[in-house]
C-alpha cells in the first residue's frame, strides 16, 4: 500500500529547523500544491524563481535524509512550477517520496485553514514543543486535522459488492464513508452501507488501516457479510443514486483488476479475488 515504505522511516515530529536548499518545500493552493511536473520543488527552485520574495519556512517532516518545509505563501505559477492535485504523485516514484510528499501537503493544508482562532478570530501562532496552532489570546489550542473513515468489503458467499461513485473517482470501490460524532467503527460500518445500498451486514471485521492524507484521513478497513444471507440470493439492493451510480456483485473470479496497487480499497479487492480473505 501507499504507506509501505520500509526500511525507510518517516518522521512527522515538530522541531525547529534551517531550511537547505535542497530541501522540499510545500507550497498549496486550496487543496493544490505547487509542483514541478510529479515532484515538490526544493527551496533552491524556489529562490530561483521569486527571488525577491523572503520566506519563513515550517518544518513539516524529514525522510531519508531529506526534509520537507511549509512555505505560507500562495505564489504565481512559473513555465516549470505550476499548481496542481496530489493525484500526480500517484504512480511517481521513489515510493517513499510520493508518501512524504502526499503527508506533507495534507500538513500544509491543515496550517492553511488554522491561520485565524475558530473562537475568537485572532491570528494564530506556532505552538511550542508539539504540532499545533495556539491563539496568543484566548488560548486555544488547534491540532492538525485527520478524519477517521471506513471502508468496508461486503460479502455474501463467494461474492463482494463493488461500487462506483456518481461523481471524480470512476473506477470500481468498496463502501466508504467518514465516522459521524458518537459513532464507534462499526456503527459506521453498518450505517454506511444501508445508507448507499439498503443492505444490513454481521460479521464485521478489521483488516488494516492507512493514513490517507489526499482526504486528511486515516482509513480503517472492515470485511462483512450480508446478515440474511437468503434474503439477497437474487443480489436485491437500492442504489443511492445521488452517491453511487454503479452497485454490483462480482464473483470472486470475476472482479475487475486495476492499476492502482497503492490504496486500501484494491489491496482488499486483491484480498478477495486471490481467496486470502473467504
Amino acid at each position: 500500500m501507499f504507506q509501505d515504505i520500509k526500511p525507510k522511516i518517516m518522521n512527522t515530529q515538530y522541531v525547529h529547523r534551517q531550511i537547505k536548499l535542497t530541501d522540499n518545500v510545500v507550497i498549496v493552493k486550496g487543496q493544490q500544491a505547487l509542483f514541478i511536473d510529479d515532484h515538490l520543488p526544493v527551496m533552491a527552485d524556489i529562490k530561483k524563481n521569486y527571488p525577491t520574495q523572503s520566506f519563513t519556512p515550517i518544518h513539516l517532516l524529514s525522510i531519508h535524509g531529506r526534509d520537507f518545509f511549509f512555505i505560507d505563501r500562495e505564489l504565481p505559477e512559473r513555465d516549470n512550477l505550476a499548481y496542481d492535485s496530489l493525484n500526480v504523485v500517484r504512480a511517481s516514484r521513489p515510493k517513499w517520496q510520493a508518501f512524504a510528499t502526499v503527508t506533507a501537503v495534507h500538513l500544509a493544508v491543515w496550517y492553511t485553514k488554522t491561520r485565524f482562532c475558530g473562537h475568537c478570530g485572532a491570528h494564530m501562532q506556532l505552538g511550542d514543543g508539539e504540532r499545533k496552532m495556539v491563539c496568543p489570546n484566548c488560548g486555544n489550542e488547534v491540532f492538525p486535522r485527520i478524519s477517521p473513515a471506513i471502508i468496508v468489503g461486503v460479502r455474501n458467499h463467494d461474492k463482494l459488492l463493488l461500487t462506483k461513485y456518481s461523481t471524480g473517482y470512476n473506477h470500481y470501490a468498496l463502501i466508504a464513508g467518514f465516522v459521524e460524532i458518537g459513532e464507534t467503527l462499526e456503527e459506521t460500518v453498518r450505517r454506511e452501507v444501508y445508507e448507499e445500498t439498503g443492505l444490513e451486514v454481521k460479521n464485521i471485521e478489521y483488516y488494516h488501516s492507512q493514513p490517507w492524507g489526499f482526504s486528511q484521513s486515516v482509513l480503517v478497513g472492515f470485511f462483512a457479510d450480508l446478515a440474511d444471507n437468503e434474503t439477497y440470493e437474487n443480489d436485491e439492493y437500492k442504489d443511492d443514486r445521488e452517491e453511487l451510480a454503479v452497485t454490483k456483485w462480482f464473483r470472486r473470479q470475476d472482479i475487475p483488476n486495476d492499476d492502482n496497487t497503492l490504496s486500501l480499497t484494491w489491496t482488499m479487492i486483491q484480498a478477495f479475488r486471490k481467496g486470502e480473505i473467504k
